[in-house]
């Protein structure tokens, strides 16, 4: 019998949700996490809808005021979220 080479569980579930393509969705819904910690929730209430695709984070935002109070902020909210993140993931924010 050949001996196989032993792997960190880590390594096995990282390869695992590679894989399976569930890798995206987990980084998506750490993406949204992350938001709603950095706009708080009083903000994040106002967020009707959210995707993530190529780097490309898109808020829609129900009130207008903070639509545009959050639009003048891209710039900081985007490092922010990639402290957050502690990775750079988020390449583009658009907020709607």
């Amino acid at each position: 019998m050949k001996k196989q080479k032993t792997r960190s569980l880590k390594d096995v579930l990282e390869q695992t949700l590679k894989e399976t393509g569930l890798a995206e969705g987990l980084e998506t819904l750490r993406i949204h996490k992350a938001w709603d910690e950095l706009v708080g929730s009083a903000a994040a209430a106002r967020c009707v809808q959210r995707s993530f695709k190529n780097g490309v984070y898109t808020v829609c935002i129900q009130s207008s005021v903070l639509r545009c109070q959050l639009d003048m902020q891209k710039s900081f909210l985007k490092g922010e979220l990639n402290a957050l993140l502690s990775k750079d993931l988020v390449k583009e924010l658009i907020i709607r």
